[in-house]
């Protein structure tokens, strides 16, 4: 497999820039290991060991960093640079010439006549990490010295001073070292081939995360500095240092990288069967791989990360992100255990917003999960023609959901006598624009939101679908007059006569007319809900005109009084900035499907959709290595924020990949020409 990422030495030498670029791998439990591509950590997010105390959350920083001294000729050189309570260091930056992702990090550096690799393996559910040398040429005597800086919190906080804390050590082998935090604490291990080791009563350092700072949050943490491990290393043997919990702990680490790259080729295998066109894709493949990492699994339980590093389990950002994830990657059983999975949370017609690192109840406060489950069924039908799995439980979850939204559940959730859904109260944020300042909403949507309504009217167009399918008639003409009703009442309701758009949400006071992207929907879904033309069209030349950037769709048009062009600040500041004009990348994927819907699948239209998604796979190159951002600057020159790998962005990017590569094969089929998409 070709590499990922590659990244050339001009920037990798360019400390500023490289400090910019992040990389991360996870392990399907929920554990991680990530940092700059520097590996400099410069947020509390950052480290080579993240373990999930209850998988796939409580995750627990254990393994912050590791200094590494390069001794060559009797020189020395540290390859690690970090940001000190007493200033910065980033010396090792010189040395870098060459990163990959392969799928692994894979370091290269240049020393006078040296050239030293470095990769670092995280296991596929197995909470371990190994990190490797090796020397790739260079004469004369060269040793390496590597020190692990260890500490024991949650990934959102910080280790302050404490002597509880204070790791023990226990040295029963000459090739593994155990240690764990206080006499009832976890026990971890370093295992190694270092020729000594040199154990030392722990000692704590202090380091500065400047992003952390930056985003208004504590940024000072003390580290405990345990031991060190010297090796000497030559071109034939492998300097490694293998840490892990657990089921880590018989790790041989020279079979983690065959093993991973197997794997992989295996998802590759799954995907090249619904293309097998596009086998030597590397699009594809970059994609395949971007979504395999927020899939993870606990026994027979599927769920999705929201996004890397701080986001959890988010049952919205889940269902946006299934089709693409799952579907277009052809993991079909996975995308059956994942939905099983989300009904073992359902209740009362709703499923939990998200899902905490400590294990609490979750709050169900989401009105469009619910709807965008019914989504997630119909493109799993459609996917699989599973009959049988649709027949029960899907459809009954699908049934009991329109049921609830119509007679009434929590949050307000209700159908009104004109067939639209009203949602929410006060206190209470429950559509995706859900920021909150002070308790208070920064964009209040209490009543009739367009959005939902979209996905209401979907969900009743789906569930005749079914019905139909299943042979059910009566049920079938009961949702589709369901359905008529709705979309009659839609347009009476949302459309914007004098501004020729539609209407963002009805409340008790005049309709909210801001220019936002959630019309959108009204105008992409499967079954869209605007069926005139001419609105359709005036509907997609306003989100075009007013929102669009290279990476997605503005949350609101510039020009209103609370457009914010930077997602930048303290927290309160980029809660004011998350929904009133921070660009969403996962919103690209509605916008394609409108545009293939309002003008038509033709050559053209598919060219212009696919150059839509250029922007966003160069940028796998930029933010996070490897991924997708959660989103970006409303301005130019559209800097990325928020998470350095999100599911929806990924997700709703290799959807639409892989649609427009559908339509396309189909297109060339009926007019017998085929020119190739680039």
């Amino acid at each position: 497999m070709n590499p990922i990422v590659e990244i050339e030495a001009e920037y990798c030498q360019d400390a500023e820039a490289a400090l910019q670029k992040e990389w991360f791998v996870a392990n399907s439990l929920g554990g991680y290991a990530s940092s700059t591509l520097l590996c400099c950590n410069t947020r509390k997010y950052h480290g080579l060991l993240v373990y999930p105390s209850h998988p796939p959350l409580g995750r627990m920083m254990i393994l912050s960093r590791i200094e590494e001294r390069l001794i060559l000729d009797g020189e020395t050189y540290h390859l690690s640079p970090s940001f000190t309570s007493d200033g910065e260091d980033i010396t090792g930056n010189v040395f870098l010439v060459n990163f990959k992702m392969d799928p692994f990090p894979l370091f290269t550096y240049a020393i006078g006549d040296w050239e030293i690799e470095k990769r670092i393996i995280l296991r596929h559910e197995k909470n371990c990490v190994s990190i490797k040398y090796r020397v790739l040429y260079g004469n004369g005597k060269a040793s390496l010295t590597l020190i692990p800086f260890l500490c024991f919190r949650g990934i959102h906080a910080l280790q302050n001073p404490n002597p509880d804390l204070t790791p023990i050590l226990r040295i029963n082998d000459p090739r593994k070292i155990i240690f764990q935090f206080g006499p009832e604490g976890n026990e971890f291990c370093f295992i190694h081939n270092a020729r000594e080791v040199s154990p030392e009563i722990p000692v704590e350092e202090e380091f500065e995360y400047p992003v952390e700072k930056e985003r208004g949050y504590d940024s000072r943490e003390s580290l405990f500095r345990i031991c060190e491990f010297q090796y000497n290393l030559s071109g034939e043997e492998s300097a490694y240092l293998t840490s892990g919990s657990g089921n880590g702990y018989d790790i041989d680490p020279s079979t983690i990288r065959p093993d991973e790259v197997h794997r992989h080729r295996v998802l590759w295998r799954k995907t090249v069967e619904i293309h097998p066109e596009k086998k030597d894709d590397p699009v594809l493949l970059n994609l395949m791989v971007a979504a395999d990492v927020f899939i993870v699994r606990q026994d027979s339980e599927y769920n999705v990360m929201a996004g890397y590093p701080w986001h959890s389990i988010h049952s919205r950002d889940a269902l946006i992100s299934f089709p693409g994830l799952f579907l277009s990657s052809g993991r079909y059983e996975e995308a059956r255990l994942f939905l099983l999975s989300m009904i073992r949370r359902y209740r009362d017609g709703l499923f939990p917003d998200h899902f905490l690192e400590d294990g609490g109840y979750p709050n169900y406060n989401t009105v469009d999960s619910s709807l965008w489950f019914i989504n997630c069924v119909y493109e799993y039908f459609i996917h699989t023609k599973d009959a049988e799995t649709i027949r029960t439980p899907f459809f009954d979850v699908v049934k009991d959901i329109i049921h609830n939204y119509v007679s009434g559940t929590h949050f307000n959730i209700r159908q009104e006598k004109n067939g639209m859904i009203s949602s929410g109260e006060e206190g209470w944020q429950i559509t995706w624009m859900n920021s909150s300042v002070e308790g208070k909403a920064v964009t209040p949507r209490i009543g009739k939101n367009v959005e939902i309504n979209a996905l209401w009217y979907h969900a009743l167009r789906v569930a005749a679908y079914i019905a139909d399918a299943l042979d059910d008639e009566e049920l079938y003409a009961a949702y589709e007059i369901h359905a008529e009703k709705a979309r009659a009442s839609f347009e009476e309701t949302f459309w914007n006569e004098e501004g020729g758009y539609l209407f963002d949400t009805i409340g008790k006071e005049s309709p909210d007319s801001s220019i936002r992207p959630n019309q959108i929907f009204a105008i992409s879904l499967r079954f869209p809900v605007i069926n005139n033309s001419e609105k359709a069209g005036k509907i997609f030349d306003c989100v075009t005109r007013h929102l669009l950037t290279p990476f997605g769709l503005r949350t609101l048009a510039p020009g209103h009084p609370d457009y914010k062009p930077r997602y930048r600040g303290d927290q309160s500041a980029r809660d004011f900035a998350c929904h009133q004009g921070t660009v969403w990348p996962w919103l690209t994927g509605a916008y394609i499907d409108a545009l293939l819907n309002v003008k038509g699948c033709t050559e053209k239209t598919l060219g212009e959709a696919r150059a839509l998604l250029d922007p966003l796979i160069g940028h796998i190159n930029d933010a996070g290595l490897g991924s997708i951002s959660e989103i970006f600057d409303g301005d130019p020159p559209h800097a990325p924020r928020g998470a350095i790998a999100y599911a929806a962005s990924v997700g709703e990017i290799l959807r639409s990949y892989m649609k427009i590569l559908d339509k396309k094969r189909r297109l060339a089929a009926d007019t017998g020409v085929n020119t190739p998409i680039k």
